[in-house]
């Protein structure tokens, strides 16, 4: 392994590494958190770590600050894998529909699902332009305007609450639908890669990193399992997969799983046309 960097940011659970030679951040996580693009999981000690620190690889360990070392010989490579949209989608309709109410009932409010408080004004105008820019973009997209849909999806980029924006985090779930092969909206994915790159600069280096990734439809394991279970699974399965990525963060699982389910319900509505 080659790696030559810097210690980006420090949280309770995550540690992310800015490398010097593709700018891009990587995360050491503990195993409290899934597999996702660029994360190593391990349950090294952060403890004395501070932001700026050097992170370097040499033979089969990564130094990261002074006293941190990570042990490379037991690392299983894990790669991102989302599943192909279905021929038959009886039993997608039917999963989404459970997967809408279960979201309805257990997501968390605050983001992208509407609070029931009143707020302040400033969250009454946020709530707007949230509910605003994604109708607009769902909207477009089903019309197949995808210059239309480029421009609100810009406009989604860093608005909204979290560490990871909620405009984000939406649509981190709509890119990963955006990447379904044979999905009805996998002619029109390279809109996913224009809006990132042309908003490098809207949103913090954390959430445009995981933008960047799901791009391509490298996104969370639980993401991918909870895909793989609205087109193949039980609704059991579906239910225990959706309830592991609400938990994701504050309302960024929430977030998340709206970008999802309303980029399948529109995938349905196209394939009905």
């Amino acid at each position: 392994m080659k790696f030559n960097g810097t210690v980006h940011s420090i949280f309770d659970r995550t540690v992310n590494l800015k490398c010097r030679t593709n700018g891009e951040l990587y995360t050491i996580a503990n195993d409290s958190v899934d597999n996702a693009p660029n994360t190593l999981i391990d349950s090294f000690s952060k403890r004395g770590l501070v932001i700026g620190d050097q992170v370097y690889a040499e033979g089969d360990r990564l130094y990261v600050g002074k006293n941190a070392a990570v042990m490379l010989q037991q690392v299983h490579v894990w790669r991102s894998k989302l599943p192909s949209y279905p021929e038959d989608e009886d039993i997608l309709r039917n999963h989404v529909a459970e997967a809408q109410l279960w979201i309805e009932a257990h997501g968390k409010a605050g983001g992208m699902k509407p609070s029931a408080e009143t707020g302040t004004s400033f969250d009454q105008e946020m709530d707007r332009l949230l509910r605003e820019r994604s109708a607009g973009l769902l909207e477009a997209l089903s019309k197949g305007e995808v210059s239309l849909a480029s421009h609100y999806a810009i406009q989604l980029i860093g608005l909204g609450p979290g560490l990871t924006p909620s405009g984000d985090d939406f649509l981190v779930g709509l890119f990963a639908v955006m990447n379904l092969t044979n999905g009805p909206l996998f002619k029109i994915r390279h809109m996913c890669e224009q809006v990132v790159a042309a908003s490098a600069d809207r949103s913090n280096p954390i959430s445009y990193m995981a933008l960047k990734k799901a791009v391509s439809g490298q996104v969370r394991e639980s993401i991918g399992e909870f895909m793989h279970h609205m087109i193949h699974g039980s609704k059991t399965e579906v239910i225990s997969s959706l309830s592991r990525v609400l938990g994701i963060g504050s309302t960024s699982g929430t977030d998340i799983a709206l970008g999802l389910v309303n980029g399948l319900k529109l995938s349905i509505e196209r394939n009905g046309r």
